[in-house]
C-alpha cells in the first residue's frame, strides 16, 4: 500500500500513470462509481471497458498505486483518486461516464443496501448540482435502518458507515444526515466519534444523536466486600441491572461519600470487570463521615501525623503521592504501589515511602516545591517511622532485631542502631517527643527516648501475645498497643517507671490504634465496618460506632479527628438514561441448610406454567434466579432442550419440577427421570406436594441426590421424615405482619396491597410466573433483589399514625428500608418518626407500585421540625424507601453523564 495521494496531486498521479500504464488508468476509471470492486465486479469491467485486455491488467491495477487496498475480496481505489477520475469522465467523456454507470447499476444490483446507497449519492454528486440535504437524507435512509437495527448485521453496517462515507463527495459528507448517521454507528460500535464530528454540534445535541441507538442492556453487578464486580452480559448469580447503551454502556460511579468524585467506566459486550473501592475518609470520633475520596479499581495508604498527611492513590497504573503539611498541597509521582508510608510530625517536612523500587523521601523545600529522592534497599523494612535526636532528625527503619537510625533519610548513612531481642515488626515513631516505641515478634514493646540520658532511654515491657497494632500521643509521650487477644494495653508517659494499665479488651483484634488524648479516647479499627473505643486514661468498656466502609487504618488528627483507610462500601451507579443503582456490600447470613448450595440462599424462583412454559423477555432484571421447568416437560424433548438452552444463555438456575407418584406409575421410572434431569444438567429439583411421595421412594431419592452435591432439593410442602431435610422447604405466605417467618412463596393472586406488603418481608424464595408479567410488581421485585435489607435483614413495625398504612422497617449490615403500603380507597398521610432520625437523615424512594418511575427521579424526604417524615400514599398503593442516616449532597449538581460542552 502506498501513501494516500493529496487532493492536489490525484490529477499528477493519475497522469503519471497514465504515461507508464495506460491500460491501468482505463480500468481505473471503470471502478471510479463503485464502493468496492469485487473480483467479479474487476473481472466483468476489464471485459467490458478493455476488452483486448489479459487477466494480468487486474493484478497491475491491484499493486498500482492508484489503489488503496485490495485482497481477495475487494479492490478499493483511493477516494481523491476516485473523485478525480469521475470528474475527468465528467468533463471529457460523459458518454462513457454513463457506460460505467450503467455498468455499476448492473454489476452491483444484488449488493447491499449500503453499497448501493454509496453509489448513488456519488453519481448524483457527479453529474449534478449539489444534492440538498433532504435528497441526502432519502438517499442514507436504508442506511439509517441498519444501524438503528441490532445484532451483528447493525454492526457490520456501521463499521462500513465509518469507513465508506468519509469517502463521499465533500458536499454529501458534510451534510447534517451524514453527520449523524457517523455519529450513530460510532457509538453502535462502541467508539468515539472521529475528533471532527464532535465540533459539528454541542454537547446535548450530540448526546441526543448517540442515544438513538440505544437499547436496553443488562448488566450484571455483584457486590463484593471490598468492591464490586460488574459483567455483560450478567454473570450467573449476579445481580442485574439496567442501563442503557449500545456497543458499550457509559456508566458513572462514585462511592457513596461525602465529597467523592464520580468515575467513568465503559463496560463492553463479553466484558467482566472487577473493581475494588479503596477509602480515605476524615471522620470524627463518633463515626461521622465528613469528607472521603474513594478510589474505585485502584488503592489507598495513608498516613498522618499532627499537623500533616500523606495519601498515596495508585490508579490506571499510575501512583500520585499527595502530601499536606497543614498550608499547601503538592503533589508528587511514585513509580510503584507503596506499601509503608510514614510522615514526620515536627522539624522539616518529610515523608518516608517503602515500595518495590525502593525507599523514597520526599522533602518539601521553602519555596513550596518537592524533592523525591530514591534510595535502593536490599531488604525491605517491615516497618518505617520518624524520630529524632537530642542532635538531628532520623528516620527508622525495622530491619531484622534492629532499628537503624538513619541520617537525612539515607540508609547508607547510619547513626546507630536499636537492639531488640526479637524481629521488630511495627514501630510508631514521633519527632516531637524524640521517641521510638518497637513491637517485637515475641510479643514485647520497647520504647527508646532518645533525647534523654542513656541510662533512662530505654523501657521494656514483658512479651505476651502477639502484638497486633501500635500508636501514642507525642504530647505526653503515651504509647498504647493492642494484642491478638483483644487487650489494649497503654501507658501515661514515656518515662522508666512507667506503669502499663490494660485499658479494656476488644471483641476482635485491634490492626490500628489512634490515641486521641484530648477527647480522652482510643480508637482502634480490626477491619470490619465500625471503630472500636476505649476511654483514656483510665479504659472501660469498649463502645462501638458503625461505619459505611471497612478499616485497615485509623491516625490521630487535629481538632479531635481522625484520618482513615480502608476499603469497600456502598457505589452508586448511574447509566446514561439517568437510572441510578446503589449497591451495598455486606455479610451474608448463611443458607437455610449449611448443606446446601450457596447459590439457592439468595436467589428467587419461579415455576414456569405448565400449559405455556416460555421465559419472560429481561426476566433477570426482576430479581429472578432461578427458573423451574414443569413436570409436563418431559427430559430430553425438544422443547425441554430449547428452554433449558435458553435458560441457561440468560444465567439462569434451573430446577426441574417432579410430580407425585399416581396409579400404577414405578417408583423405578421417576427415579430414573430424576437421573436424566440431573445429568441434563440441571441445577436441582423441586418437589411438587411433597407430603404425597411414599417413603421408601422418598429415601431413594435422597441417596440419587447425594451423588450431585451440588444440586439443589426444593419442596413445597413437608415431605416425610425419611426425605431428611430439603434444602428449601416452600410454605404458604405468613401473616401480616408475622412474629417468626419461614420460607415461602407468593401466592398467584391478583396484585394487591397484601401482595405488596409480603414482597418486604423475608423469607420469600418463589413468585408465580403471573406476577412478571404485572407491571406494579416488577419495580418492586428489582428493588428487593437489589437491597440486602430486604433480602436479609431484621423486622421491625413502625407507628404510621394511622390504621390504613402498614409500615415495616428492614435492616442489614447498617443498611435500612422503610416499606410502607396502603389499604384505604383514597389517599392518605403518614408520619413516621424513627428512633436514630437526625437533621441529616432522609428517605430516598427507591421502589413504588407504579410501573413508570417518576418524571423528576426518586422523591427525597426530610424530617420536618419535630423529626417526623411525612409520607403521601395514593389509594391501595405501597412506597419503599431506603433510610440515609447521615445523607450527604451530591459530589456535584450536573448530570455526571452529559458531555462537556465543546
Amino acid at each position: 500500500m502506498t501513501a494516500a495521494p493529496e487532493r492536489s496531486g490525484a490529477f499528477r498521479l493519475i497522469a503519471e500513470q497514465r504515461r507508464h500504464q495506460p491500460d491501468v488508468v482505463r480500468l481505473a476509471r471503470s471502478l471510479c462509481l463503485a464502493a468496492q470492486a469485487e473480483p467479479y465486479f474487476l473481472r466483468g469491467a476489464r471485459l467490458r471497458f478493455a476488452p483486448d485486455s489479459a487477466t494480468g491488467l487486474e493484478a497491475r491495477l491491484s499493486f498500482s498505486p492508484l489503489v488503496e487496498a485490495a485482497d481477495s475480496r475487494a479492490l478499493v481505489l483511493y477516494p481523491e483518486v476516485s473523485a478525480a477520475l469521475r470528474r475527468e469522465l465528467y468533463v471529457h467523456d460523459p458518454h462513457l461516464l454513463g457506460s460505467v454507470r450503467d455498468f455499476t447499476l448492473s454489476a452491483h444490483r444484488c449488493a447491499p443496501p449500503l453499497v448501493r446507497g454509496f453509489e448513488e449519492l456519488l453519481w448524483t454528486a457527479t453529474i449534478g448540482p449539489p444534492p440538498a440535504e433532504p435528497e441526502i437524507e432519502r438517499t442514507l435512509t436504508p442506511l439509517f435502518r441498519q444501524v438503528l437495527a441490532e445484532g451483528t448485521a447493525a454492526a457490520e453496517a456501521s463499521r462500513w458507515i465509518l469507513h465508506f462515507l468519509p469517502r463521499l463527495p465533500e458536499v454529501v459528507r458534510e451534510s447534517l444526515p451524514a453527520w449523524r448517521l457517523r455519529v450513530m454507528a460510532a457509538e453502535r460500535l462502541g467508539m468515539e466519534p472521529p475528533p471532527g464530528l464532535m465540533s459539528r454540534a454541542d454537547a446535548e445535541e450530540i448526546r441526543t444523536v448517540r442515544t438513538l441507538v440505544h437499547t436496553e442492556v443488562d448488566i450484571g453487578v455483584r457486590a463484593e466486600p471490598d468492591g464490586l464486580t460488574l459483567s455483560r452480559p450478567p454473570e450467573r448469580d449476579a445481580l442485574v441491572l439496567g442501563a442503557s447503551g449500545a456497543g458499550r454502556v457509559r456508566l458513572r460511579l462514585r462511592g457513596a461519600l461525602p465529597g467523592a468524585a464520580w468515575h467513568d467506566l465503559d463496560l463492553y459486550d463479553g466484558e467482566h470487570t472487577s473493581l475494588g473501592v479503596g477509602v480515605a475518609a476524615e471522620v470524627r470520633a463518633d463515626g461521622t463521615v465528613l469528607a472521603a475520596q474513594a478510589e474505585l479499581g485502584g488503592t489507598l495508604l495513608c498516613a498522618r501525623a499532627g499537623h500533616r498527611a500523606a495519601l498515596a492513590t495508585t490508579a490506571d497504573g499510575r501512583t500520585v503521592l499527595r502530601l499536606d503539611d497543614g498550608e499547601s498541597v503538592l503533589s508528587v509521582g511514585l513509580p510503584a504501589e507503596p506499601q509503608l508510608l510514614a510522615v514526620a510530625d515536627a522539624g522539616p517536612p518529610a515523608t518516608a515511602v517503602v515500595g518495590d523500587k525502593g525507599l523514597h523521601v520526599v522533602t518539601t523545600a521553602v519555596d513550596g516545591t518537592a524533592d523525591a529522592v530514591l534510595h535502593p534497599l536490599t531488604v525491605r523494612p517491615a516497618a518505617v517511622g520518624w524520630s529524632r535526636t537530642a542532635e538531628r532528625g532520623v528516620l527508622c527503619l525495622a530491619r531484622g532485631n534492629e532499628v537503624l537510625l538513619v541520617d537525612d533519610g539515607d540508609p547508607g548513612r547510619i547513626l546507630g542502631t536499636l537492639s531488640h531481642p526479637a524481629p521488630v515488626l511495627r514501630l510508631w515513631c514521633s519527632v516531637r517527643a524524640g521517641l521510638v516505641a518497637a513491637a517485637d515478634a515475641e510479643g514485647g514493646v520497647t520504647v527508646h527516648r532518645l533525647t534523654v540520658p542513656p541510662e533512662t532511654r530505654t523501657v521494656r515491657w514483658l512479651p505476651g501475645p502477639e502484638v497486633t497494632a501500635l500508636g501514642g500521643d507525642p504530647r505526653a509521650g503515651a504509647v498504647v498497643w493492642a494484642t491478638a487477644d483483644g487487650r489494649v494495653h497503654g501507658t501515661a508517659e514515656g518515662g522508666p517507671a512507667a506503669a502499663v494499665t490494660v485499658l479494656g479488651r476488644l471483641p476482635a483484634p485491634a490492626v490500628s490504634l489512634a490515641l486521641l488524648a484530648e477527647a480522652g479516647l482510643v480508637v482502634a479499627a480490626d477491619g470490619g465496618d465500625r471503630l472500636l473505643r476505649l476511654d483514656w486514661p483510665g479504659g472501660g468498656p469498649v463502645t462501638a460506632v458503625p461505619l459505611p466502609f471497612r478499616v485497615r487504618e485509623v491516625h490521630p488528627a487535629t481538632g479531635e479527628l481522625l484520618l482513615l483507610s480502608g476499603h469497600g462500601g456502598e457505589v452508586e451507579i448511574r447509566a446514561e438514561n439517568g437510572r441510578t443503582h446503589l449497591l451495598t456490600p455486606g455479610p451474608m447470613p448463611p443458607p437455610p441448610d449449611p448443606a446446601a448450595p450457596g447459590w439457592l440462599r439468595d436467589s428467587l424462583g419461579v415455576v414456569l406454567p405448565a400449559r405455556n412454559p416460555t421465559l419472560p423477555a429481561g426476566i433477570r432484571r426482576w430479581g429472578i434466579g432461578h427458573v423451574c421447568l414443569p413436570a409436563s416437560l418431559p427430559p430430553g424433548s425438544e422443547e425441554f432442550t430449547a428452554l433449558l438452552t435458553r435458560t441457561r444463555q440468560e444465567g439462569l438456575r434451573v430446577l426441574a419440577e417432579l410430580a407425585p407418584p399416581h396409579g400404577d406409575l414405578a417408583h423405578g421410572e421417576l427415579l430414573r427421570r430424576a437421573y436424566d434431569l440431573l445429568e441434563e444438567p440441571v441445577d436441582g429439583l423441586r418437589l411438587r406436594e411433597a407430603d404425597r411421595w411414599p417413603a421408601p421412594l422418598l429415601i431413594r431419592l435422597r441417596h440419587l441426590l447425594d451423588a450431585y452435591p451440588e444440586s439443589a432439593l426444593v419442596t413445597d410442602g413437608t415431605p416425610d421424615p425419611a426425605l431428611g431435610t430439603a434444602h428449601l422447604t416452600l410454605g404458604p405466605p405468613p401473616a401480616t405482619p408475622p412474629t417468626s417467618y419461614g420460607t415461602w412463596t407468593l401466592p398467584d393472586a391478583p396484585p394487591s396491597p397484601r401482595t405488596c406488603l409480603l414482597l418486604a418481608l423475608p423469607g420469600c424464595h418463589e413468585v408465580p410466573a403471573s406476577s412478571l408479567t404485572v407491571p406494579e410488581l416488577r419495580p418492586l421485585l428489582a428493588a428487593r433483589a437489589a437491597q440486602l435489607a430486604l433480602r436479609h435483614g431484621t423486622v421491625e413495625s413502625v407507628p404510621t399514625g394511622t390504621e390504613a398504612v402498614t409500615a415495616v422497617r428492614r435492616d442489614h449490615a447498617g443498611q435500612s428500608v422503610l416499606c410502607l403500603t396502603s389499604t384505604a380507597d383514597e389517599p392518605v398521610t403518614a408520619r413516621i418518626s424513627l428512633p436514630d432520625t437526625t437533621e441529616r437523615t432522609q428517605l430516598t424512594e427507591i421502589a413504588r407500585d407504579v410501573p413508570d418511575p417518576p418524571p423528576d427521579g426518586p422523591a427525597v424526604l426530610r424530617p420536618s421540625a419535630d423529626g417526623a417524615f411525612t409520607v403521601g400514599l395514593g389509594p391501595g398503593r405501597t412506597r419503599w424507601f431506603r433510610v440515609r442516616k447521615d445523607a450527604h449532597p451530591p459530589p456535584e449538581d450536573t448530570d455526571p453523564l452529559a458531555p462537556p460542552a465543546r
